[in-house]
């Protein structure tokens, strides 16, 4: 999302990362790696729970698919729950939530390489 932030930007919305970590980690994190989004922390996964996001079973964190996404980001630094407090098996989303609260846009990841089109995603914002 950050490499499109501002194609959304352009169209009308932004970007806010809820991460599982405390709020200082999750800062740091963001810092370290040059994202220039809001980055916010949610240790008791309160958000996660509010939009139905779950933990994966094996098929959603150890396929080859995932595997070779994974390969990639640990390349960048970004292990999925290696920071106190994550767990790899918590699986993401995205999301288009109009000012009025309206879910615009919802992505549940089938696995943990399951992201959603940045085209899907502006499209939701404009539409």
């Amino acid at each position: 999302m950050d490499q499109a932030h501002d194609e959304i930007r352009a169209a009308g919305g932004d970007v806010i990362c809820v991460f599982m970590y405390r709020a200082e980690p999750t800062r740091n994190f963001c810092r370290k790696r040059g994202v220039d989004l809001e980055c916010l922390g949610d240790p008791d996964r309160e958000a996660y729970r509010a939009v139905g996001l779950g933990r994966g079973g094996l098929s959603e964190i150890a396929s080859p698919k995932v595997a070779i996404g994974a390969l990639r980001a640990a390349r960048h630094g970004a292990v999925a729950g290696a920071r106190e407090g994550g767990d790899a098996r918590q699986m993401p989303g995205t999301f288009v939530v109009a000012d009025d609260g309206k879910v615009l846009f919802a992505h549940y990841n089938r696995d943990q390489s399951d992201n959603p089109k940045i085209a899907d995603v502006v499209k939701a914002v404009q539409g």
